[in-house]
C-alpha cells in the first residue's frame, strides 16, 4: 500500500467514524434528579419601575455629591503628584551635563527628599555606577534642581521620598 492509498484510508475511516457517531440516537440512560422547584411571586403592583438616573453612577443610586467631589479631588491631586514627579526628574536629567561630563555613560541612583517648598535634602547615592566621575555628577545635577520645580499645593506640605535615576549616554542631552 503506498502513502496515499494510506492517507485515502485514513480520511475514509475518520469520516466513517464520525458520521457513525454524529446519526447514532445518543439518549441519557439515566435522566437527570429534578431538583426542587423554587417558586418566586412577583406582584407588579408592588414593584417600582426603575427610573432613569438623574445623576451619574451604577445602578439604580449614585454616589453622593461629596463622594463625588472627594474622587474628583484625589484625582487630581494624583495626576499633580505624577506631574510634579515627572517635572522634578526632568530638572535633574536638564542639569546633568552642564559641567561638561558630556563623555559618561552609565546609571546612578540618586535618594533625596522633596520639602515642603520644592527643596531637596538628605541627598544621598542609593546605588553606584561604579565611575566616581558620574555618580559626583549626578549627585551635582539633584543638588542644582533643587527649589527648581514649583511643587503644587494640592499635593500636600509632606515630604517626599525620592528615588531618581540619572541616567548618562553618549549624545543624550
Amino acid at each position: 500500500m503506498t502513502d496515499s492509498e494510506r492517507l485515502g484510508a485514513g480520511v475514509a475511516l475518520s469520516l466513517l467514524i464520525h458520521f457513525v457517531l454524529l446519526t447514532a440516537g445518543w439518549r441519557q440512560e439515566r435522566p437527570l434528579d429534578p431538583s426542587p422547584a423554587v417558586a418566586v411571586r412577583l406582584e407588579m403592583e408592588s414593584v417600582a419601575a426603575p427610573r432613569p438616573a438623574l445623576k451619574k453612577g451604577i445602578g439604580l443610586s449614585s454616589p453622593s455629591p461629596q463622594a463625588q467631589e472627594e474622587a474628583r479631588v484625589a484625582d487630581l491631586r494624583r495626576k499633580a503628584f505624577l506631574r510634579f514627579l515627572q517635572d522634578v526628574d526632568d530638572a535633574v536629567h536638564a542639569r546633568r551635563l552642564n559641567v561638561g561630563d558630556s563623555d559618561l555613560i552609565g546609571v546612578a541612583v540618586v535618594g533625596f527628599t522633596i520639602l515642603a517648598d520644592g527643596t531637596f535634602s538628605d541627598i544621598r547615592l542609593s546605588s553606584a555606577s561604579g565611575r566616581p566621575r558620574l555618580d559626583a555628577s549626578a549627585l551635582r545635577a539633584v543638588r542644582s534642581a533643587s527649589g527648581k520645580v514649583r511643587r503644587p499645593a494640592i499635593i500636600g506640605p509632606g515630604p517626599i521620598q525620592m528615588s531618581l535615576q540619572v541616567k548618562y549616554q553618549y549624545g543624550l542631552r
